[in-house]
């Protein structure tokens, strides 16, 4: 039984143009590309006393002079981290944090704390299936000190990889009082 393979000149046009349009397929795919298009630094919420990482349920924050000053988080849902929109049309993004918490005298609006970072914006181009992106350079972060006992910037250098930058820690009692975690 003599086997019959087609000869080079047969397979050379369809291989041929099978190699044109591989790049032009792969072009339009975006599996290259991270699953996290954009630099949004993570923050995190901890207690003070223990440094111990701590979750929130009545908490409301929302950006300051942002465009639609959008809730990020409403009292009721459960957060220990959240992803902070810095503003890439402008050099600071500003935050304000409302405590919903009544029962401890905790919801006034004088005691809303609000924490401002201040940041260079370093566009750049990521890759032919990411486009362009956006990084961030904190050089200073300021806050009120109602509840917020201390904001620590642990990288200043905000990129699209997925890592804890900022971290809130808040006073759970006040000097003299037993601890009470919120």
């Amino acid at each position: 039984m003599k086997r019959h393979f087609p000869d080079i000149k047969t397979c050379a046009a369809p291989l041929a143009m099978a190699a044109c349009l591989l790049p032009l397929i792969q072009g339009c795919n975006t599996a290259g590309c991270s699953d996290n298009h954009s630099a949004l630094p993570l923050m995190g919420f901890y207690d003070y006393a223990t440094g111990q990482s701590m979750s929130l349920d009545f908490l409301d924050m929302h950006g300051v002079g942002a465009p639609g000053d959008s809730l990020l988080i409403h009292a009721g849902e459960r957060v220990s981290q959240i992803y902070l929109p810095f503003r890439s049309d402008s050099e600071v993004s500003a935050f304000c944090l409302h405590y919903d918490y009544p029962s401890q005298g905790l919801d006034l609006p004088e005691l809303n704390d609000t924490i401002t970072f201040r940041y260079d914006v370093q566009p750049y181009f990521a890759s032919s299936e990411c486009g362009a992106m956006y990084s961030y350079r904190i050089r200073s972060c300021t806050f009120t000190r109602h509840l917020i006992d201390n904001v620590v910037i642990a990288d200043s250098m905000i990129t699209n990889i997925e890592r804890e930058r900022i971290m809130v820690y808040f006073r759970t009692a006040t000097p003299g009082e037993e601890e009470e975690t919120l």
